[in-house]
């Protein structure tokens, strides 16, 4: 009984197929022509008496086995600026987990939980970063351009800071390894707002006061995505 190939973009292709494994689904139609797919694009197998004229009755006999949930690890570094530090580096890791999928399109949306560093040479800042992620790649290919967005509040561990709203953006590129894991390699840009404690000596007294800062960091991230 010839099968129908149900597409991540909607398409069907009916025939026969003659190969399927993890990794590639190969299906030939009746006048011999033969199509290749990688098994991340198949949505669906439905067996040909299975359809209908309501796309919505169709009832598929086999799944692709993609998860609905991604999880990322990644960790960065960089150069980060601070007005009265002058320039530093920062080192830091997130685990993300949100859906990978949305209405059809590989997009992630969820949430991250993270560390940050930033060490000056007499100080160091280090924030605990709560934020909502999204992050979408721009084809379907296995290598993709993706681009990124997260916002939320970074909670400082320094008794002497506070912490604030942190934003970043990232751009970058994604390979897909296998059909549920991806490595991804990406440059990021990084605000943090903060207020800390300056002390100054002003005639020979001692002043301590609380100002607003704000670090802005740059560099780059690695991270491989489940």
């Amino acid at each position: 009984m010839a099968e129908i190939v149900v597409l991540n973009s909607g398409q069907k292709i009916q025939g026969d197929i003659i190969l399927q494994n993890e990794e590639v689904l190969i299906i030939k139609k009746k006048d011999g022509t033969r199509y290749q797919y990688p098994r991340s694009e198949v949505k669906a197998i439905l067996e040909e008496s299975s359809v209908t004229t309501a796309t919505s009755q169709a009832t598929p006999t086999e799944h692709t086995g993609n998860k609905s949930v991604a999880l990322r690890l990644q960790v960065n570094g960089g150069a980060t600026y601070l007005p009265q530090k002058g320039w530093g580096g920062q080192i830091g890791a997130d685990l993300l987990i949100g859906t990978k999928e949305i209405a059809g399109t590989p997009i992630l949306v969820g949430g991250s939980f993270g560390y940050r560093a930033k060490l000056f040479n007499q100080s160091h800042y280090s924030f605990i970063p709560l934020q909502a992620v999204v992050s979408m790649p721009l084809t379907k290919s296995k290598h993709a351009p993706l681009l990124g967005l997260s916002m939320g509040y970074g909670f400082s561990t320094n008794k002497a800071t506070k912490g604030g709203i942190c934003l970043s953006a990232t751009a970058g590129w994604s390979y897909r390894i296998k059909n549920n894991t991806s490595f991804v390699l990406s440059a990021f840009a990084e605000w943090q707002q903060a207020q800390t404690e300056i002390s100054e000596i002003i005639n020979d007294q001692h002043y301590t006061n609380n100002i607003g800062c704000n670090f802005i960091t740059i560099g780059s991230m690695i991270a491989i995505q489940f």
